[in-house]
């Protein structure tokens, strides 16, 4: 496999975590903290708390910059961005 190759892999499996975030999200209007996210989602599961945060908190920044889910007014509530679906 080439580097190409390994990094639309890469890009896919992550193209499919974010669009189970937001799918999740759909179905709850009125948001989620980032914990129950990475729970319901069972991400970083075998990581330590710290490390699991992080890693959840990274994809969640990334869906937020690309305006794809919304940082609620609620502390580290996550929402779905009906305006980008």
């Amino acid at each position: 496999m080439s580097d190409l190759q390994f990094q639309e892999q890469a890009q896919l499996g992550l193209k499919y975590i974010e669009d189970a975030v937001v799918d999740l999200l759909t179905r709850h209007p009125r948001g989620l903290s980032g914990q129950d996210i990475g729970v319901s989602l069972g991400l970083g599961v075998e990581l330590e708390p710290a490390h699991r945060e992080r890693l959840v908190g990274a994809i969640l920044e990334l869906l937020v910059g690309s305006g794809r889910i919304l940082r609620g007014a609620e502390a580290d509530l996550f929402m779905d961005n009906p305006a980008r679906s």
